[in-house]
């Protein structure tokens, strides 16, 4: 149906089925007219104000949001000219020199408001660390982004942007910058914006490219973000020329095997191509700088102690890629933490298992796991209560299997919204052991690296509760509990 038949069809109303009831203006669609004969009708005067109305509400909406998030901004940037002005009250000036890590009483201050933010808006410190980092940015060298910000001639995205753009800039260049962006941050799109931004950066930096490559080169890293269904993302910093060699590698090499047959979708391949070369690469590495004994896969049931072994030999799969054998997987998986409850683990249960640092697996991915194990671990517990039974509670040194225990219990760090794996986690006495604590159960928990020297350089003070949850209190009295599922 072209469109000036279309625009000719009557006015009549539109039926309904039997009852012959007619189709509400609200309800008007252009299928409607495409799809039936004469019997349509035009979208009426009342449907189109509808429209604009609902769209001027979400625009209103949107707006309101904007405001709200540099209000944000600006309590933040508050919160902290008032925190680092109560030093005595947030420092804990420790001389204990068995606590870890070594910060300036700057850098103590700084921390702890980071974790106060964290704790009352609930989100990971890294997260709080950005939002803090921009509004100090925004507001004391962006000034002119700030108040088109305020004044909702821009967005949070394009101020955001802004400032971790000026991140690398020296302090004294950030003023130029400010004043060469503020008229893109009120007229581009924040795809765009970013790119326009990225670009007076470069032009405006003082130090070459290849001094800021070489300082940026030291930050590379894996990072690992839990998702759904059983699934994550890693991400890969690295230097740009060797991000793009991986990528166009794997997608020439996809597209070769799609054209040769190959069922799985582009993305699909280059996904499978990446993991694959990545852990046998590790294969080979480790394979170079160790003996055969792999690391063990400790798991939680009430198993006996038992021995696995496999071939450390990488097969070709048919499509000449590298497919590793279950023991060599097992090989790639010191550290791993798996909970399975034991009705799932002889198969009379569907009760997911828990993966530590990311969270509930299916069983059968559980399963799997477990047979590439080289060994288990038994963790005995208490059958009333399920508390983890340990012995010495005198004993300040601890021994290595209440280590493990400890860390297989709490899984993550014990800080508020802090995912750190406890494999990799100092294990704190609660109360001090120098306070009188002792090395039980209910005084000892898993803390990262971060906030273990949080905890013993500023008043931040945990607290171990009836029910086996811990509260923590900040240097600004306010308590919180950290919960686990």
């Amino acid at each position: 149906m072209d469109l000036q038949r279309w625009c000719s069809l009557s006015q009549s109303p539109l039926p309904m089925g039997d009852t012959g009831d007619s189709l509400g203006d609200e309800y008007w669609m252009i299928r409607d007219a495409v799809e039936l004969e004469d019997g349509s009708m035009l979208p009426s005067a009342e449907f189109g104000d509808a429209l604009e109305a609902g769209l001027d509400a979400v625009g209103a909406a949107y707006d309101q949001t904007q405001r709200a998030q540099a209000f944000v901004v600006e309590n933040i940037y508050r919160a902290h000219d008032v925190y680092v002005r109560s030093r005595d009250a947030v420092l804990a000036h420790s001389s204990a020199e068995s606590h870890p890590g070594q910060l300036s009483d700057d850098q103590a201050m700084e921390r702890s408001f980071v974790s106060e933010i964290a704790a009352k808006i609930g989100v990971t410190d890294r997260i709080a660390e950005g939002m803090i980092r921009e509004a100090i940015t925004l507001i004391d060298d962006l000034p002119q982004v700030m108040d088109a910000f305020r004044v909702g001639f821009t967005s949070y995205l394009h101020a955001r942007t802004a400032a971790r753009q000026a991140w690398s800039l020296p302090v004294e260049a950030r003023a130029d910058f400010d004043d060469a962006i503020v008229g893109a941050a009120r007229t581009q799109s924040p795809t765009r914006f970013t790119q326009t931004a990225r670009k007076l950066r470069e032009k405006l930096h003082p130090e070459s490219i290849q001094t800021r490559k070489n300082t940026a080169f030291d930050e590379r890293r894996v990072e690992h973000d839990p998702a759904e269904d059983g699934m994550a993302y890693l991400s890969l910093y690295h230097s740009a020329d060797v991000t793009t060699s991986i990528v166009e590698q794997a997608t020439t090499r996809a597209r070769a095997l799609r054209a040769a047959g190959d069922p799985r979708t582009l993305r699909q391949i280059e996904a499978d191509l990446i993991a694959e070369s990545s852990t046998t690469g590790m294969l080979v590495t480790t394979a170079s700088t160790a003996d055969d004994d792999s690391a063990d896969t400790p798991v939680t049931d009430t198993s006996d102690d038992t021995e696995g072994t496999g071939s450390t030999n990488a097969a070709p799969s048919d499509s000449g890629t590298v497919t590793l054998t279950r023991a060599q997987f097992a090989a790639l998986r010191p550290g791993v933490v798996i909970t399975v409850p034991a009705l799932s683990l002889i198969g009379r249960s569907a009760e997911p298992a828990d993966l530590a640092g990311y969270g509930p697996i299916d069983p059968d991915t559980a399963n799997t796991l477990i047979g590439q194990a080289t060994s288990f671990v038994r963790v005995l517990t208490d059958p009333l209560t399920g508390a983890h039974r340990h012995t010495d509670p005198k004993k300040y040194r601890l021994s290595e299997k209440m280590k493990r225990e400890i860390r297989l219990r709490d899984v993550t760090c014990d800080f508020l919204e802090c995912n750190a794996p406890a494999i990799y986690c100092d294990i704190d006495h609660i109360q001090a052991w120098e306070d009188g604590g002792l090395s039980t159960a209910a005084n000892l928990h898993a803390l990262c690296r971060r906030h273990h020297t949080l905890k013993h350089t500023t008043n931040w003070t945990p607290r171990r509760l009836p029910d086996g949850r811990v509260q923590w209190t900040s240097p600004t009295g306010i308590n919180y509990v950290t919960r686990r599922e």
